[in-house]
């Protein structure tokens, strides 16, 4: 027998009414991607390592084998010169074609880089596979800032193996490097 001093029990039943629901990742699918970018912290630290990491989704309903290239800006009113060392020296390897620039015999030291004067990108080309329709990727660019200032994240480009197309990415993602 329970005493009249002892605290009483309180049942208490929780109820929810749960609806799972799912959509697509565009409204209507499209032969374009949808690319989220984002850094740790908008201030980085000169000569330090820092990482932009993205979220690359598929809009359309295909299946995409997918590489993300480093793109070299444009430079106005170049020499022919100042492209041929300012061209990639191309390789292929396991069906994969890659592109390393600074290695030329035409450069006698003379002709200044157009590319890597504010971020140091660390990784040229990313393998990121097959992504699904409707699905997204994960990856990471990992950069080494050069000098102190506002810093703009270099444009980039995906590449479809499997279509043989190529999709720029333009943005305005920036981050300030202090020493």
């Amino acid at each position: 027998s329970e005493s009249s001093s002892a605290s009483p029990r309180h049942r208490v039943v929780v109820a929810a009414d749960v609806h799972w629901t799912t959509e697509l990742v565009a409204v209507e699918p499209a032969d374009a991607f949808r690319i989220d970018m984002k850094v740790s912290s908008s201030e980085v630290n000169l000569g330090e390592p820092m990482v932009v990491s993205l979220r690359i989704f598929n809009l359309s309903l295909e299946p995409r084998n997918l590489m993300l290239l480093m793109a070299k800006e444009e430079h106005q009113g170049a020499s022919e010169r100042d492209e041929i060392v300012n061209s990639a020296v191309v390789s292929e390897i396991n069906g994969y074609t890659f592109g390393v620039w600074g290695i030329s015999g035409e450069d006698d030291g003379t002709v200044r880089l157009n590319r890597d004067n504010s971020l140091l990108a660390v990784d040229g080309a990313l393998v990121l596979g097959e992504v699904l329709g409707q699905h997204a990727v994960d990856a990471e660019l990992r950069f080494v800032p050069l000098r102190e200032g506002c810093l703009k994240v270099p444009y980039w480009r995906l590449y479809d193996k499997s279509a043989g197309k190529w999709y720029a990415c333009a943005h305005n993602l920036s981050m300030v490097a202090k020493s």
